[in-house]
């Protein structure tokens, strides 16, 4: 139950990036989380309880509250992303009874990955041209007139790279939570985990940034370890069970 509770409120700080409403009903979750795990094995025993009261109790909720203020937005946003570093942390210490991957777990993994890989492709792609725009304007304004406009490439680079980061944290969660049931442990230097988790840390980063050119070299960066994730990945002895068919043979 303690399982479904991280995975929810994951799902409702990823949409607090978008709704900051969401944000804090996500924390609540991880609340409810953590005051299960304090009627099972008593207060402040697990360090997921701990992870979950902090991220949910502090982080979330105080960051639901930051980012309704105009000015204050990236300080909420930048506690909504320390709340979901704490929430896959007490994925990785929680302790997990084994057996079968449920179905439903499966499709929301694999459903996840493919939004990301799909949004951020957009999202990445109008971000870089963008930044292009943005120098071509500076330098030859007449010319320019010939791209895209630039208020398009921004709205593209914002919405599509979004949803893209919330469909990653999303996989990224359920992926944990997977591997805990098929290796019993959530985290391992494994090439296709370590790529994935690497990509999340540059594109929570790109959220972050001001800078056209830091955001789009970031978001760059990061989709090139998703696609190692998925191409090179599995060529280097990956454990993850859904290497890619035509690499296998």
């Amino acid at each position: 139950m303690t399982l479904f509770l991280i995975l929810l409120g994951i799902l409702g700080v990823g949409l607090g990036l978008l709704r900051p409403r969401f944000g804090g009903l996500g924390g609540w979750v991880w609340l409810l989380g953590a005051g299960l795990e304090a009627l099972d094995k008593g207060p402040l025993q697990t360090p997921a309880q701990v992870a979950l009261a902090l991220g949910g109790g502090f982080l979330a909720l105080r960051g639901a509250g930051l980012a309704l203020r105009p000015r204050l937005f990236p300080l909420g946003r930048y506690l909504f992303l320390l709340g979901l570093v704490l929430a896959f942390f007490a994925l990785r210490v929680l302790p997990h009874p084994g057996g079968d991957l449920p179905l439903w777990l499966t499709f929301f993994h694999a459903g996840a990955f493919l939004v990301a890989y799909l949004a951020l492709g957009v999202g990445v792609g109008a971000g870089v041209l963008a930044w292009l725009q943005d120098r071509r304007l500076r330098r030859d304004p007449a010319r320019a007139l010939l791209a895209p406009p630039l208020w398009s490439l921004r709205r593209l680079e914002r919405g599509y790279t979004r949803l893209g980061y919330l469909a990653l944290s999303l996989g990224l969660g359920s992926g944990m939570a997977w591997a805990s049931w098929y290796f019993g442990a959530p985290l391992a230097l494994d090439p296709k985990e370590v790529a994935v988790a690497l990509a999340w840390g540059l594109f929570s980063l790109a959220l972050l940034a001001e800078a056209p050119g830091l955001r789009a070299g970031l978001g760059a960066l990061g989709y090139l370890a998703l696609l190692f994730a998925l191409l090179l990945a599995p060529l280097l002895g990956s454990r993850h069970p859904s290497g890619l068919f035509f690499l296998s043979l």
